[in-house]
């Protein structure tokens, strides 16, 4: 199964399948069918965009935007508050945290797939904490002089 499919049946079975039916306007059984990767007449794109609407869970985009190359960061996820030095403690108390997080999965010699999703989920924070720092870095420098 691909990654994209795993990610939407993964969400929406941590929604609830019922609960999702019901949001979507469709009964279980047609839902359930329909993130079937075997059947021939999956979800819509019109459903996949409710869906993301109603679980507002980035798992349902990101490999799309693995895909591309890109790195998505939430609206307002910036700190305007936050000095420099401030966003590059978070970057490396995030990286320290990534660091942890995949020397405790590895301490049995394997990674299940928790273990995994922790480790996935302290990665995504060190990007967002990366990101944060970039964008300050972008402010704060200089203006570019337009070329004649």
């Amino acid at each position: 199964m691909d990654k994209f499919t795993a990610s939407i049946q993964e969400v929406a079975k941590e929604y609830g399948l019922e609960r999702l039916a019901g949001d979507l306007g469709m009964t279980y059984n047609c839902l359930s069918a329909q993130l079937n990767p075997n059947n021939g007449r999956p979800l819509s794109l019109s459903k996949y965009f409710q869906l993301i609407r109603f679980a507002r869970d980035a798992r349902l985009v990101q490999p799309l935007l693995d895909q591309m190359g890109m790195v998505a960061i939430q609206k307002g996820a910036r700190d305007d508050d936050a000095t420099l030095f401030d966003l590059v403690i978070n970057h490396q108390v995030a990286a320290g945290t990534v660091a942890q997080t995949v020397r405790d999965a590895l301490a049995d010699n394997r990674i299940s797939a928790q273990e995994r999703k922790e480790i996935r989920k302290a990665v995504r924070a060190e990007i967002d904490a990366l990101t944060s720092l970039e964008a300050e870095l972008e402010e704060m420098a200089e203006p570019r002089l337009a070329k004649a």
